[in-house]
């Protein structure tokens, strides 16, 4: 018997689900492995109903290997399964006892309904039972975060305090220290404004984590989620010192403690309970709704309530539950609070109830989440993260995913569990691993399409005559933009090999640059060393000064343009890239740090992998927690960060550039972008078709320095260069045209320069007559990047 009939013979005796063929998806089969740390997932993709037989070979090319000398005399079937509706399996890969758990090696293939799925890269379904090679082998493949840092080396600026130290609520975490995370809120100030972990608003006080289930309140210009104090955990005696005592990529922990009793709180994103773990406190449940019922019961003054779950109705409408990891007796001792009887060690969970949810609720109620990690791996120009969310106790882990999860997760085990918030409906999937496929831009240096042979002689002309423009500004924002606009001119001149005007562009950029390399700018950078980050030396005790740079404001819209800068240098003059790479290193390990293993930088200063888009709010305390204006400018700085890699040969930056860059375009057309297609903000506020600036627990129709419809459109769009062809969806474009040009008579140059920039989207031949008529350009664009902009529309 053939190995290929003796694998069909096996593959038939899979159960097909009743009537499922008669349903299933023209897909085309294909097979993907994932890694994450040792462990190895085989994604297959194929019709709906397809039966999936994986199959496992030992690689003779990896024959060398220690681990392999035992070479085992046949094929191994590593998993088999049905597709089911999404038309993706995720089968795990257990490597064979003889190979002593080392998964390097199998050459894996996937037979659906009896043909080989190939990987993505080949077009069309193999024939035959040839194995295919999928695990990579080590070494193939750029693992993105973790691993060592960038570089080690110590600032090339003078080092300083900062004039706003650290306080108590930090604990014992010394520099470098988080700046503008989700939660920065619980560090600022007395720590008591509010944070959302989705989709529960929090405040973390000094009696406890009071929790809120949000509800939306929608205007013409606004739509927020104010805190309302449900529920909250906390304790019949004061509870002791409060501080953060640990942090990781998707989580925060609080903790309340004296000496012999402590209350720690995890505060996990995503958690559908929120959770305090006791230690000798007596639990105390409050409100400031009246509780009306205790188990669908009455509830009198002094009744007393013992179990493990209660059930509590409130006077607003709202039922919550409550879990106990052992029996524990509470006593309504107010009309919207109960105590305990007695000190107490567990775990109490709350959760705002829903109807017909409560089983569910129950039963992942012993699973409790306290982290988690974001790994990605890019393979080709596809990227999987891995959401590895940490939890103890018993049972499956349930969680809580944005819309723009479920539009990239692989195989996910969705409830029918729903809850609204701020960034749209949150739905509950059950497992502790995640697994996300993102798409890599394959856009670099230049627009896709190309220059339209009939415009290209106006745009060299304009390029001659762009040679005057220097950089003026002597502050990060202004200086940076127009330090990113000679780069862009540089590589327009390398487009067009126009060789003598590059070297202009890149010698004048040079002369402009180095100023801010050799410490003589007037705003010259400082190394931080209280928190761990490059600011300006006239901004690191002055809060007000260069928009909060010197607080972490902004970082990576300031820094974006200068590495942009920087490699726009690089790919003309090697020499200078080799000189200087370790001074833009910092910049990039300043704002897209990629592990926590450096010791001078704080990992991923601004990027919320959770929420998928950065924050750009640094050290200052806001109601409505942490905000982004221009998701625009956050793109570009991923995209310099991706263009600094290619032009260094450093797979691993470009790679991670790339995979910042997707996440933060998926976002930004999911929670800034509004075109009709985008369900997500309901009218009136849906008419504007643009949120201008994005917090933690509203949006808003404006800016930080004006409410011109082209501002707060416009600010979502700058700098337009080749990535803005996958920013800037066009239906988005036209349907707000109509508003962001309303005020164009009355709009200064700079602004109409990008109105007239997005109507070429949709109309290049009216906007290539506009863009004749202006006299002036934004500090970060010119004539000749205008025109190309227009000349390179499909």
């Amino acid at each position: 018997m053939t190995l290929s009939s003796f694998l069909l013979g096996l593959l038939s005796l899979i159960p097909t689900p009743l009537g499922s063929m008669a349903h299933a998806s023209s897909a085309t089969p294909y097979t993907q492995v994932i890694k994450s740390g040792r462990s190895y997932q085989a994604v297959v993709t194929g019709p709906a109903g397809a039966r999936v037989l994986l199959v496992g070979r030992l690689n003779s090319s990896m024959t060398g290997s220690p681990a392999l000398r035992t070479e085992p005399s046949s094929s191994w079937i590593l998993g088999t399964g049905i597709l089911p509706a999404t038309r993706e399996l995720v089968l795990p890969i257990q490597a064979p006892a003889q190979l002593g758990g080392y998964p390097y090696g199998l050459s894996l293939t996937a037979f659906v309904n009896g043909s080989i799925a190939p990987p993505p890269s080949a077009s069309l379904p193999i024939a035959g039972a040839t194995s295919v090679q999928l695990i990579p082998a080590p070494g193939h493949g750029t693992s993105l975060l973790g691993g060592p840092p960038l570089d080690s080396s110590t600032s090339p600026w003078p080092q300083a305090d900062h004039s706003l130290q650290p306080g108590a609520l930090w604990g014992q975490f010394s520099s470098p220290l988080p700046t503008n995370r989700w939660w920065q809120n619980l560090t600022l100030g007395n720590g008591e404004n509010t944070i959302n972990s989705l989709p529960y608003l929090l405040q973390v006080k000094q009696n406890g984590v009071h929790a809120c289930r949000p509800q939306k309140t929608v205007g013409p210009t606004f739509i927020f989620t104010a805190f309302i104090d449900n529920m909250a955990l906390g304790s019949v005696e004061p509870l002791g010192d409060r501080r953060v005592i640990d942090f990781d990529d998707l989580s925060v922990t609080v903790e309340w403690s004296e000496p012999g009793r402590s209350m720690v709180a995890p505060i996990v994103r995503g958690m559908p309970y929120v959770t305090a773990e006791y230690a000798g406190y007596t639990p105390r449940i409050e409100t400031i709704h009246a509780i009306l019922s205790v188990n669908g019961g009455g509830a009198p003054l002094g009744s007393v309530h013992t179990g493990t779950r209660f059930e509590f109705g409130l006077n607003n409408g709202q039922r919550w539950l409550v879990y106990s990891s052992s029996p524990i007796s509470l006593t309504l001792d107010s009309l919207s609070r109960l105590s305990a009887t007695q000190p107490f060690s567990g775990t109490l969970r709350i959760a705002s109830a829903q109807a017909g949810m409560d089983a569910l609720l129950d039963q992942h109620s012993t699973r409790i989440p306290t982290g988690g990690e974001v790994q990605a791996t890019a393979i080709g120009d596809q990227a999987i993260m891995t959401f590895d969310w940490e939890s103890i106790g018993t049972g499956s882990l349930l969680m809580m995913t944005l819309s723009h999860h479920r539009d990239i997760l692989l195989s996910p085990s969705m409830t029918s569990l729903v809850t609204d918030t701020i960034k749209g409906p949150m739905i509950g999937i059950i497992g502790s691993r995640w697994f996300l496929r993102e798409q890599l831009t394959t856009i670099s240096w230049d627009a896709p399409s190309g220059i339209d042979p009939a415009r290209e002689p106006d745009v060299r002309t304009a390029l001659a005559g762009d040679t005057g423009q220097a950089v003026v500004s002597s502050d990060t924002y202004f200086g940076g933009k127009q330090l990113a606009k000679l780069g862009r001119l540089a590589l327009i001149a390398d487009e067009l090999g126009e060789t003598s005007l590059a070297a202009i562009y890149r010698n004048n950029l040079i002369a402009a640059y180095q100023p801010w390399l050799d410490g003589t700018n007037p705003q010259s950078l400082v190394y931080d060393r209280t928190y761990g980050g490059i600011v300006a030396s006239t901004a690191i005790n002055n809060p007000a000064a260069g928009f909060g740079q010197g607080y972490y404001n902004d970082h990576h819209f300031h820094y974006g343009y200068f590495i942009y800068a920087a490699a726009a240098i690089a790919r003309g003059d090697s020499a200078w890239a080799t000189t200087n790479w370790a001074a833009i290193q910092h910049l990039v390990r300043d704002v897209a740090n990629p592990t926590a293993a450096d010791q001078d930088y704080t990992k991923m200063r601004n990027m919320d992998w959770f929420v998928g888009h950065s924050w750009a709010a640094g050290l200052f305390q806001f109601g409505d927690a942490r905000n982004q204006e221009s998701t625009s400018e956050a793109v570009n700085a991923w995209y310099a960060v991706y263009l600094w890699g290619l032009v260094n040969g450093d797979e691993r930056l470009e790679d991670l550039g790339r995979l910042m860059l997707a996440t933060e375009i998926r976002s930004a057309k999911r929670y800034w972008q509004i075109p009709s297609s985008n369900d997500l903000y309901p009218p009136p506020f849906a008419d504007n078709k643009v949120v201008g600036v994005l917090w933690g627990l509203k949006v808003d129709y404006a800016t930080f320095f004006g409410n011109n419809p082209e501002f707060i459109h416009g600010i979502q769009m700058l700098p337009f260069t080749p990535i803005s062809e996958e920013l800037l969806d066009p239906q988005w474009i036209q349907e707000g045209y109509p508003i962001f040009s309303s005020n164009l008579a009355g709009a200064g140059e700079g602004w109409k320069g990008f109105i007239f920039l997005a109507h070429s989207i949709f109309d290049k031949a009216t906007a290539w007559q506009e863009a004749g008529t202006l006299t002036g350009y934004d500090d970060g664009n010119s004539l000749t990047n205008t025109l190309y902009f227009i000349a390179t529309r499909p």
